[in-house]
């Protein structure tokens, strides 16, 4: 940091450094000998280096200038009575705000009021050519228009003259609850919220069969009220509970409209504008019902009960905002009338026969009713540009789940168990390639706890899922004519599967100094019926935790996680006249995170000052690896673009310094010091920009956003004063 910084440092930390002064005297001392009421604390933060990028600020806002990072206050028996009052507040004047007020009666009523702001910044990197006349409509000036229509290669002189675009959005929610208990028994509660989302994220569309790729900033204007209600009931032999709730969701731009920059006048496979319908309003209500009662002093029976409804009825688009298509045909309805019902029901019984001896009983049944009406679209156009010549039909999916299981759990002595388990679940589809599938799990689990600073817990677990028959349903091309399909294919939802699924946790507490502890979860999936599609799924994940207090007041952490994602897929590549296994393929994907973690603690330095210092780096590799299985020495061989991607990665570095010194009995002063470092590797974005013809001359008549996410480097340093009362 040079000297200019360290002088604008101090001119900036001078009044945090003057406040003590200004505070009033009397107010320092006023809770001297009794609990602190409440705390805030108001500092000043610097920034210095890189930080022109979006993944900096993703979901929060840190910026230079003056911050309150907290505030509470908390009044417990509220003028000597049994009423309350607490404050709290986070990041206060920030887009990442937080707001907590709760008051109420002790045993009575309480009620709290919340407001919580949350930001995503997905680019600060994007520019655009467009100018926007109303909400979801994008209108290309005329006079960049004209000369793309007549020179397209004049997009990236054209481009030197587009705006910058803010693609973020700021979400804010804020919600009150109130909880009310006439008596020991009985429980009313009631809670509204209120969700809002404004802003932008980037969108990709496309007209004219892909000749004109533009992508654009989708608006959002969300709105969503939920209210919730319910009551509760309890004694010691049982209790129940019952409950309504009810999602309102309102887009308030439902439709996208653009301008085609390469084409001003309409015609047969050449669209001027384009038309997308964006997510439709929707509600959806459901109740809950459930209960519990002791059978005997031993056995327990719970049983839930939870209907819902969902519907959407917004109106249909035409088929197309182009009226030189010609033979368009008449939509099925004016909307979709969607209608679906849920229903789920839970019943568990628990009992302890024998001291050593704990059996559970549950039955599961989840039902997913898809009452929407099946329409048939006689066709369709692709990309605003011409008929498709593709009948397709709406299918209400749907589905019923139901699983019934036991656990035994024998107790060998204090600490020390082994639990078998066992499930069986039924899965019925509607409008699936399967309609039903029958899935057996096996569990063992073994606590060991030989020595009580020591304890060991694993676990395993394999599962055999096997559809009654495979066949591909082509419900949704009642007249034929589908796309030739990959014979074989399976959706891996549906497919035959085998999961093993092993797991161990280790604890050790070794006095009161030493605390270590790790993990190993490691998941296998295999699809050995399947030819094509997804072949198989390994996730492992494992961690390592250690404390050490070095002294009364000197403690040292350590922590390491790794992480891996693997699978294998096959497919194929083919056109309608050469659909053979000639041109099949295969690829390997692979995504490796490690995470390390370190740092120490000193408190009761001196007995007022305290240090912290903290340091992660998590680095995270991706990689997708393809192979040819055909001969391309044979004819119609089409696969020639299968090859290996290059690798991809990112690194994030976070170091933190603080220390924390106590001026009074009330007043603490903190100054901490930051650096983060981001950096990335990624073909996908790393080179984007509005005009990507340079790099694939298929895409001259195409704009794009540029939406890229450089990486950063940020020196970050604030002071702060923290006052109790």
């Amino acid at each position: 940091m040079d000297t200019r910084n360290i002088r604008i440092l101090g001119r900036l930390f001078q009044p945090v450094l003057l406040l003590p002064l200004l505070l009033p005297r009397p107010a320092l001392h006023a809770q001297e000998g009794g609990p602190p009421r409440g705390d805030v604390e108001i500092g000043i933060r610097t920034l210095a280096g890189d930080r022109n990028s979006s993944q900096f600020n993703e979901y929060r806002d840190l910026t230079p200038g003056l911050y309150i990072q907290r505030a509470d206050v908390d009044l417990e028996h509220l003028l000597q009575t049994n009423y309350f009052l607490t404050f709290q507040t986070r990041q206060s004047w920030q887009k990442d705000q937080r707001f907590l007020a709760t008051m109420g009666k002790y045993g009575k009523f309480g009620c709290d009021v919340r407001w919580d702001g949350t930001p995503h910044d997905f680019t600060n990197a994007a520019a655009i050519l467009y100018t926007s006349s109303g909400p979801g409509i994008f209108t290309m000036p005329a006079a960049i228009r004209t000369n793309l229509v007549s020179n397209s290669g004049s997009l990236p002189q054209m481009l030197m003259g587009a705006a910058p675009l803010d693609v973020a959005l700021q979400r804010k929610l804020g919600s009150g609850t109130c909880r009310v208990t006439p008596s020991a028994n009985w429980s009313f509660f009631a809670q509204y919220s209120h969700d809002s989302e404004n802003g932008y994220r980037p969108l990709g569309t496309t007209l004219n069969n892909t000749t004109n790729v533009l992508e654009l900033p989708e608006p959002v204007d969300y709105r969503t009220h939920e209210v919730k209600t319910g009551v509760e009931y309890g004694t010691r032999k049982g209790g129940f509970q019952a409950g309504y709730a009810d999602s309102i969701f309102n887009n308030q731009v439902g439709t996208m409209v653009w301008d085609n920059p390469f084409n001003a006048t309409n015609a047969g496979g050449a669209a001027a504008q384009g038309r997308l319908s964006l997510y439709p309003d929707n509600t959806a209500q459901s109740f809950n019902f459930a209960g519990a009662i002791n059978l005997s002093a031993s056995t327990r029976l719970m049983v839930s009960i939870s209907p819902g409804w969902m519907s959407q009825n917004a109106s249909f688009l035409p088929y197309t905002i182009n009226p030189a298509v010609a033979n368009v045909p008449q939509l099925p309805g004016t909307s979709l009338n969607g209608r679906k019902k849920t229903l789920a029901a839970n019943i568990t019984l628990t009992s302890h026969p024998l001291a050593q001896l704990t059996l559970t009983a549950h039955y599961r049944d989840y039902d997913y009713m898809n009452d929407t009406p099946s329409l048939l679209f006689p066709n369709y156009v692709a990309t605003d540009s011409s008929l498709g010549n593709l009948a397709r039909q709406s299918l209400p999916y749907g589905f019923n789940r139901q699983s019934a299981g036991t656990t035994a759990s024998w107790l060998l002595h204090k600490g020390e168990a082994v639990t078998l388990g066992y499930e069986f679940v039924s899965m019925d589809r509607e409008h699936r390639d399967v309609a039903k599938s029958l899935e057996h799990t096996g569990s063992v689990t073994v606590d060991v706890n030989p020595k009580k600073w020591f304890s060991l817990r694993t676990s395993y677990q394999r599962a055999e899922r096997a559809p009654e028959s495979y066949v591909t349903n082509l419900e949704i091309y009642p007249n034929g004519g589908n796309p030739a399909v990959i014979p074989a294919f399976q959706m891996f939802d549906e497919a035959a599967r085998s999961r093993s699924k092993g797991s161990a946790l280790m604890q050790v507490d070794a006095g009161d100094r030493l605390s270590f502890s790790a993990s190993y979860d490691n998941t296998q999936d295999r699809y050995h019926d399947s030819v094509y599609g997804l072949l198989g799924y390994r996730a492992l994940n494992s961690s390592v935790d250690a404390t050490y207090q070095l002294h009364n007041n000197v403690s040292l952490f350590a922590s390491y996680a790794y992480e891996r994602y693997k699978s294998d897929q096959r497919s194929r590549q083919y056109s309608a006249a050469n659909n053979t296994s000639n041109n099949d393929w295969e690829s390997y994907i692979a995504d490796n995170i490690n995470t390390v973690s370190t740092g120490f603690s000193v408190s009761r330095l001196r007995n007022k000052m305290t240090l912290d210092a903290f340091y992660s780096l998590s680095f995270a590799k991706g990689q997708l690896d393809n192979r040819i299985l055909g001969n391309p020495s044979l004819t119609g061989f089409l696969v020639t673009t299968a090859q290996d991607y290059p690798e991809t990665g990112n690194r994030f570095h976070q170091l933190t310094g603080a220390v924390r010194y106590q001026l009074s009995n009330n007043v603490f002063s903190r100054i901490e010091y930051q650096w983060e470092r981001y950096d990335r590797a990624d073909f996908q974005i790393q080179n984007m920009t509005p005009y990507m013809g340079l790099l694939d001359s298929a895409t001259k008549t195409s704009i794009f956003l540029g939406a890229d996410v450089p990486g950063y480097q940020v020196h970050i340093v604030s002071v702060s004063l923290e006052y109790r009362f």
